[in-house]
């Protein structure tokens, strides 16, 4: 999945999440994370962020989480 996330001052103004499954069951369960994840890290610092299981989706998280920390490592290069 692609994830694109939008800062301002270390707190998250912006987040997307484009699912990138194959497997109709994978991509059901990213479709589903990408709709709630907006909610749980929106409006949020980046110290605040924790997405683990969401939405059903218990391996999602951690692939969001480490996009996450490789972008903002990114950014801050």
């Amino acid at each position: 999945m692609d994830v694109t996330v939008v800062l301002a001052d270390g707190v998250v103004t912006g987040v997307r999440v484009d699912p990138a499954a194959t497997n109709a069951t994978s991509l059901r369960f990213q479709e589903r994370f990408a709709s709630a994840v907006v909610d749980s890290v929106v409006g949020r610092t980046l110290d605040e962020v924790a997405v683990d299981r969401l939405a059903g989706s218990s391996s999602t998280g951690a692939g969001f989480m480490a996009a996450l920390e490789r972008a903002v490592r990114d950014a801050r290069a």
